[in-house]
C-alpha cells in the first residue's frame, strides 16, 4: 500500500489493467474547482508531486523585452480586455491566437505599441493567474492524496486482522466487506495519481504559450 511519503507519479499495479486515466484537460478542471481564485498561495509542508520543479510565478523579463508593463491598466482598454482572455485560453490555438494579434495591431491606430504592451501585460497577468491557481490545485489534491493514502494503509492492516480472525459466516462477509472497500479506495488513488502526472504538465504547458504570445505580440511592434 502506498504510504504518506508518496508521490504518486506511477500507479498501482494493482489498478494497471482496470483504471482509466483522466485526461489532462478534465483533471485541471477538477483541480481549479477544487480551489478558489483569491487563494493563490501553496499550502506549506512540501506537498509538490510533480517531477517537473515547482516555480512560483513567470517574469515577464525572461519572455519580453519590450516596454515594461508593471502596474499597466489594461484592462481600461476595451478592445485589450476583449481580446486577452482569447488569447491566455488554451483551448485558442496559438496560430488562430497569432492572427488575432496581427488583426489587432492593424486596428490599434497611432497608439499601436502602447495598446501591444497593454496587450501582453493582460495576456501575461491572466496566464500567470491560472498557472497560480494550477500549482495550488496539484498541491491540495497531493495533500488529498496523501490523507487517502494514510486510509488505505489503515484498512489493509484492519483487513489483515480481520481475514485472520475470521471464523464464522459473518466474520468472513465483514472480512470481504472490508476487502471491496479497500480495493474501491486504491482504485480511487489509482486514477487521482494519473489525473495529476496528467495535470502536472499544465504549468508548462501555460508558460510555454506566455512565450510565443509575447513573441507574437512582440513582432507587431515597430
Amino acid at each position: 500500500m502506498p504510504s504518506t511519503r508518496t508521490r504518486f507519479a506511477r500507479p498501482l499495479s494493482l489498478l494497471e489493467r482496470t483504471a482509466t486515466p483522466l485526461r489532462a484537460g478534465l483533471a485541471a478542471a477538477l483541480l481549479l474547482a477544487i480551489v478558489p481564485a483569491a487563494e493563490a498561495a501553496a499550502p506549506a509542508g512540501g506537498l509538490w508531486p510533480c517531477i517537473q520543479p515547482r516555480v512560483d510565478s513567470l517574469a515577464a523579463a525572461q519572455m519580453w523585452d519590450g516596454p515594461p508593463i508593471d502596474g499597466l491598466a489594461w484592462r481600461d482598454d476595451a478592445a485589450v480586455a476583449d481580446l486577452v482572455p482569447v488569447l491566455a485560453a488554451r483551448r485558442t490555438p496559438i496560430e488562430e491566437a497569432g492572427t488575432k494579434i496581427e488583426e489587432f495591431a492593424k486596428q490599434a491606430g497611432a497608439n499601436k505599441d502602447a495598446r501591444l504592451t497593454l496587450l501582453f501585460a493582460g495576456v501575461f497577468d491572466q496566464i500567470n493567474g491560472l498557472r497560480a491557481r494550477i500549482l495550488t490545485g496539484i498541491e491540495r489534491y497531493s495533500k488529498h492524496q496523501i490523507g487517502l493514502s494514510d486510509r488505505i494503509r489503515a484498512e489493509s492492516l484492519d483487513l489483515a486482522k480481520l481475514k485472520k480472525a475470521a471464523t464464522t459466516d459473518a466474520d468472513k462477509t465483514k472480512a470481504a466487506d472490508a476487502e471491496k472497500q479497500l480495493l474501491w479506495d486504491t482504485r480511487i488513488y489509482d486514477t487521482r495519481a494519473q489525473a495529476v502526472t496528467a495535470v502536472c504538465e499544465s504549468p508548462v504547458i501555460l508558460e510555454q504559450r506566455a512565450f510565443a504570445l509575447a513573441r507574437a505580440i512582440r513582432a507587431q511592434m515597430d
